[in-house]
């Protein structure tokens, strides 16, 4: 009975070693560098430890989808970047969409959704720690009235992200919408993440596309390279009403968008993690803003107030 108590211990330390060697605190080739086949021939090709469309868990369907990715040469560091279109076919627009979990898709677009998959290797990515941020760099030439996005979810277990803005189950997420302007030089951008249950994370879940999901409109494109998880924890910022106040950065520009259902005036200040005021500014609400600022490297709270209301979050800058 010892000799078996004993065994099981030392399987169980084990096990426990392999999947500490197996998770990380990082995108598997972030720098999208690393590209394979992936059984249409040469000619089709996608991004190590990413999946597309035509890598869905439907063959059927990877056969009929249209190529609507890349490998681009215009690259932030490195070789490659990540290069993302909209195209028509079948009567709707197909976004580029890449993502690090796997793609599952329908003939009707509502139905389609990205998952994590944790029983394959292939199709999910495993964390030791809880992320502060995500931050990247992107060129963007989006269509009038469309715009680019990137939703990241920290999690455990399955979980399947689509156009819903449902959290359930998500430890924490950071939803960008990138400009819906020109974009021609390397910008980078960065979000924080809003942590909504305390627990320890599995897996961290990103998907990417060059257009507003299924609204999307044909001729956006997108390049994107050098994703980076930024981990900054102990900060003690304490975040209220989060989901409602959505932010992200490119170059010495704030985008702020928040969630009211009508356009109301508010007023935003950023703050230091020592409670110094750098920035105040007026914005309305229900429509994109954009706030310049010249500030060093760091931490930040943003606070934005409108009719009685504050919602603040903290920011990488």
């Amino acid at each position: 009975m010892r000799k078996n108590l004993f065994l099981s211990m030392v399987l169980s330390i084990f096990t426990l070693f392999v999947l500490g060697l197996n998770a990380q605190t990082q995108f598997d080739n972030p720098g999208f560098e690393d590209w394979e086949e992936i059984g249409f021939g040469p000619d089709i090709i996608e991004p190590v430890n990413w999946s597309s469309i035509k890598s869905t868990d439907d063959a059927n369907m990877n056969n009929l989808a249209p190529l609507v990715w890349g490998r681009s040469t215009d690259a932030h560091t490195g070789n490659y970047s990540l290069y993302l279109y909209a195209l028509s076919i079948f009567g709707f627009v197909a976004p580029g969409t890449i993502t690090n979990g796997r793609v599952h898709a329908e003939l009707n677009p509502d139905s389609g959704y990205t998952y994590t998959d944790p029983e394959h290797e292939e199709w999910h990515t495993r964390l030791i720690a809880k992320p502060d941020s995500i931050t990247g760099w992107y060129k963007a030439n989006p269509m009038p009235d469309d715009f680019a996005k990137v939703k990241l979810v920290i999690h455990r277990g399955f979980v399947a992200v689509s156009e819903s803005e449902d959290t359930t189950g998500f430890i924490g997420s950071a939803n960008l919408f990138l400009s819906g302007e020109v974009v021609n030089y390397w910008t980078r951008f960065s979000a924080p993440i809003n942590y909504y249950l305390d627990e320890d994370p599995e897996f961290a879940l990103i998907t990417i596309s060059c257009s507003k999901g299924v609204d999307a409109i044909e001729g956006s494109e997108l390049w994107i390279d050098d994703l980076e998880l930024i981990y900054n924890n102990g900060t003690g910022i304490v975040e209220e009403n989060p989901e409602n106040l959505n932010l992200f950065t490119s170059g010495n520009q704030l985008h702020v968008f928040v969630r009211n259902g009508n356009k109301k005036s508010y007023t935003l200040r950023i703050y230091d993690v020592n409670g110094k005021l750098h920035l105040q500014n007026p914005g309305l609400t229900d429509q994109k803003n954009t706030h310049s600022y010249q500030l060093p490297s760091g931490i930040y709270i943003v606070s934005v107030s409108y009719e009685g209301k504050v919602l603040t979050k903290k920011i990488v800058l």
